[in-house]
């Protein structure tokens, strides 16, 4: 059968994102395209056409095929303890405040949305059982849902193969999980507070399933957006910000968000996580929570978004008025692209420096609105003006990451680390994309650069884009470095 045409995948691509949210990346349509002659085959149909009539029909059948269809085209591989960043901040800020909150009712909910194969939710479990001296005696209940059948199935069995402990230790392995022939079996004290649900986060009839996720403490959606059009986002956003109580977090995947605003959410920054608090509409604070776990308490200050110093010469600040950064940056730009230096004739002119300082604040409003084309349009303007920017490479990487490119995110963050050979963070995002690819050695490596130099810096010095301080910033590295299951002995190869 040969490959379906370019205008039908198109069609397929839009009939999918109706019915389920996904988003078919552009880079992926030639395994698109193997995925849907698969299921044709399997059904016996000759024609793509067909196959879109069936797909619509709404019958028994056809309700079947999108769930098989569903699981064909997400990825459902996942492990314990997955994206550690995220784990630091839930078992060292984000559940110990929010135990302290519910200490009282001794009752946490928690939503695992787009929970795979169970690996999330029982890790969620686990660190709550470490933090609470007395659990069995808490009302806890993590709800995982998923739009995966068979991930859900697998879920709810609780027995997993060693490749999902590749990054948990043995102790946690020993003490949560008792091994039987099949593979290792999650114990009944964890696997009680967790229920596994089907959830197409599309629909919303699923959302009101369970009363108690209309006043849910913690929601954890990491990696899910990637597959949803932005239409799908906002409205999966609107939900979820109704679903969360006052105090509630929201967690999601790095950079899913950039151009999303939620209403009632208060953002939150980490180096390698952005979280969102629900606020009742006055502005919260972040306390710091003592850690009821071990020693090392990294970062336990985030900076909300209004703390973000944007560093530029062409930013003015307005002492005397409060203003939204967006908007100075915007009319920054504007007066620098409508205020030139007038020559012989009259007529006015931009210098090269105006131009590219104007170029790159654009290319950052645009980034930060979500308009990825834009942002690298602006960018590779700038660069026919000057190429020689860590920082501008360090943007550029930003945006392809954003959208979904992380192979040229890698050469770019690579690319500024070339110009500036102590570019902190561009090591710390290295890493993180080597690590989402379970690239372990060349993701130590490094984070290993990253802490050498910040070793040598001030521990009040304020680190950027993050706006966190080296100490902080060294404290969080460390932690995960000392997490990991790798010596850095490994890593051998050179970035």
């Amino acid at each position: 059968m040969k490959p379906i045409e370019e205008h039908l995948l198109e069609v397929f691509k839009k009939l999918i994102t109706i019915n389920t949210g996904l988003s078919i990346c552009f880079d992926d349509r030639e395994s698109f395209s193997k995925t849907l002659i698969a299921r044709m085959k399997n059904q016996s149909i000759e024609y793509p056409e067909n196959y879109l009539s069936f797909l619509e029909s709404k019958t028994e059948e056809s309700r079947q095929e999108w769930k098989t269809l569903v699981i064909a085209i997400t990825n459902g591989e996942s492990y314990f303890f997955r994206d550690r960043g995220h784990f630091f901040l839930l078992r060292n800020t984000i559940l110990p405040e929010l135990i302290k909150k519910r200490e009282k009712e001794h009752s946490l909910r928690i939503w695992s949305a787009g929970c795979s194969t169970g690996e999330e939710p029982y890790s969620i479990a686990i660190l709550l059982d470490m933090l609470l001296p007395d659990a069995d005696k808490w009302d806890i209940i993590i709800y995982g849902t998923d739009i995966n059948e068979n991930s859900l199935a697998k879920a709810s069995k609780g027995i997993y193969s060693d490749w999902s402990f590749r990054m948990t230790g043995r102790d946690i392995k020993d003490k949560y999980f008792k091994k039987n022939r099949d593979g290792q079996e999650i114990i009944p004290a964890i696997k009680k507070m967790v229920r596994f649900q089907y959830g197409n986060l599309s629909e919303e009839e699923h959302l009101s399933a369970e009363p108690d996720q209309k006043n849910t403490d913690l929601i954890i959606c990491r990696n899910v957006f990637i597959y949803f059009d932005k239409k799908a986002v906002s409205s999966v956003l609107t939900r979820f910000e109704n679903t969360l109580n006052t105090g509630g977090y929201l967690i999601t995947g790095h950079a899913e968000l950039f151009g999303h605003k939620l209403k009632s959410m208060q953002q939150m920054i980490f180096p390698d996580a952005v979280i969102y608090k629900k606020t009742d509409g006055s502005e919260v604070k972040h306390e710091k929570i003592s850690d009821k776990s071990e020693s090392i308490r990294g970062m336990t200050k985030p900076l909300t978004l209004s703390d973000i110093k944007i560093s530029s010469s062409s930013y003015i600040k307005n002492e005397n008025k409060k203003t939204d950064p967006a908007k100075n940056l915007k009319l920054s730009v504007n007066n620098n692209l409508s205020a030139g230096a007038a020559d012989s004739t009259g007529n006015t002119f931009m210098n090269d420096n105006n131009r590219y300082d104007s170029l790159v604040l654009s290319a950052k409003v645009s980034t930060d609105s979500g308009d990825f084309e834009n942002a690298e349009c602006l960018i590779r303007e700038a660069l026919n003006i000057r190429d020689d920017s860590a920082e501008l490479y360090y943007l550029y990487a930003e945006v392809t990451g954003g959208k979904g490119d992380d192979k040229t995110a890698k050469e770019l963050f690579k690319k500024a680390i070339y110009l500036d050979p102590a570019y902190i963070a561009a090591y710390c995002e290295l890493a993180y994309l080597y690590e989402k690819e379970n690239d372990i050695p060349r993701a130590a490596k490094a984070r290993s650069s990253a802490i050498e130099f910040l070793k040598d810096l001030p521990s009040e010095s304020t680190i950027q884009p993050y706006s966190v301080t080296s100490e902080e910033l060294l404290a969080y590295l460390n932690y995960l470095t000392r997490t990991e299951n790798y010596s850095l002995a490994d890593a051998e190869e050179k970035i």
